[in-house]
């Protein structure tokens, strides 16, 4: 290798250190760029200046189209009017067991199980035995009846005796007026001893010819019966246990009828009333509606969740529903004049809904073409056009039938604006291409 040809290759080594210095250098300050601008942004966040709060009832700013581009797009609009809904609103509940058919069933006098002759599942019918106590103080309770009966026969005979003496102006009034508060006396502890045997469930005719049929005997035993139809969901007894009047032995339900506690927001109160038809809907059998109605509306406003029960009467005697379950309903509303949009109109977005509002505000668009290849390169041409203005607002809605939903702007709608009832889904496209930072056209 020549002089002349090492010289060569050592400058060209030296210009490409030069570069990838040069590059370097420029890469280090391209990175500390970035950085500051990202320093500026959340410094201006932290002041309060973030571009959200700017749009406060918008969602992601707006959108420009041109009149071509809305006639190609089928874009169609629908006025914010008002119009009678015979609508309903749509809200979300929990099943409640329905209080009147309930029953925690036990004893109104201590003693020890006999029997029992249901389980646990068991259907029952009202009346039905479910299960036999003894106890001995029952014998006691009818001797006292016996010999109350037999003191209050013998006091009424000889009260009505005196008294027939007295008419005749025979014997002593005095004596009349102590007889007749024996009579009295007798009578009252008989007929309190009489209801004692009803709730005993001891018949008292039993005890007519308690001395003169061999057969006659006292009872010793008392029968727990079902107050209520319904299944059994518990037994908390057995064989052999010895019960108090306090404690429940069984629980009895009857699910023909449920409860609906329904959450409705403070907007949409004035449309509630007790009468109204509900369908009720549950994710256990999501294409099948159950009837019910409006039963209660709570005069008590829940502040944390800012909204009001109601509750709602529901048929359920298919029992394909059970208590507790989380449910959607439709509260079903007489006609209303209300502000409403088309429910095409409508979009959702995370927890928010909104629509898209065709402003009377022009934007100019610029828009990008290509024309024919020269030489491999293609010319673009740039070209600008008036577009009409749409919005994105953010709205809450309230009635809804299959036509209309009401709806509650969050900034004020000026009069005349209409919405976009057809092709929401363009405008939605040509925004994510803005978020994108691609505006393609």
């Amino acid at each position: 290798m020549t002089r002349k040809m090492r010289r060569e290759m050592g400058r060209e080594m030296i210009k490409n250190i030069n570069r990838i210095i040069v590059l370097t250098i420029i890469n280090i300050a391209f990175s500390f760029a970035i950085i500051g601008c990202n320093s500026k942004e959340d410094i201006t966040k932290e002041a309060g200046h973030d571009d959200h709060d700017e749009h406060k009832g918008e969602i992601n700013g707006e959108v420009a189209l041109t009149q071509e581009q809305i006639n190609l797009m089928g874009i169609e609009f629908s006025g914010i009017e008002a119009r009678n809904i015979n609508g309903y609103i749509a809200v979300n509940g929990e099943l409640m067991m329905n209080q009147d058919n309930e029953s925690k069933v036990g004893s109104i006098i201590p003693g020890r199980v006999k029997r029992i002759y249901v389980k646990e599942g068991s259907f029952v019918r009202a009346g039905q035995t479910l299960a036999v106590i003894e106890n001995p103080d029952l014998i006691n309770v009818q001797v006292d009846y016996i010999n109350a009966k037999n003191k209050f026969d013998f006091a009424k005979q000889e009260y009505d005796r005196h008294q027939k003496l007295s008419s005749d102006n025979i014997g002593s009034k005095k004596n009349l007026a102590e007889i007749e508060s024996n009579y009295k006396s007798a009578m009252a502890n008989y007929k309190t001893l009489e209801e004692k045997l009803k709730g005993y469930k001891i018949s008292k005719n039993r005890l007519e010819n308690i001395y003169t049929d061999s057969v006659a005997d006292l009872q010793k035993s008392y029968s727990i019966s079902a107050p209520i139809s319904g299944n059994v969901v518990s037994r908390m007894i057995t064989i052999g246990q010895y019960v108090e009047p306090s404690m429940d032995m069984f629980h009895i339900v009857n699910t023909n009828s449920l409860f609906a506690d329904l959450s409705i927001y403070e907007k949409d109160l004035k449309f509630v009333r007790t009468g109204q038809k509900v369908f009720i809907k549950s994710g256990s059998n999501p294409g099948r509606s159950y009837e019910g109605k409006v039963s209660f509306v709570n005069k008590v406003f829940d502040d944390v969740n800012r909204s009001v029960k109601v509750r709602v009467t529901v048929n359920n005697s298919t029992q394909e529903l059970y208590p507790f379950m989380f449910v959607t309903a439709k509260i079903y509303v007489t006609d209303e004049s209300v502000r409403s949009v088309p429910v095409s109109a409508i979009e959702t977005e995370g927890e928010n809904k909104y629509v898209f509002v065709k402003t009377d505000e022009k934007k100019m668009i610029e828009n990008h073409s290509e024309h024919g290849e020269e030489d491999g390169h293609s010319d673009e041409e740039h070209k600008e056009e008036m577009g009409i203005v749409f919005k994105k607002v953010i709205v809450k809605t309230g009635i809804s039938d299959d036509q209309f939903t009401e709806i509650y702007p969050v900034t004020e709608i000026k009069a005349g604006e209409e919405v976009v009832s057809k092709g929401t889904f363009y405008l939605k496209s040509e925004l994510k291409k803005e978020e994108l930072g691609g505006h393609e056209h």
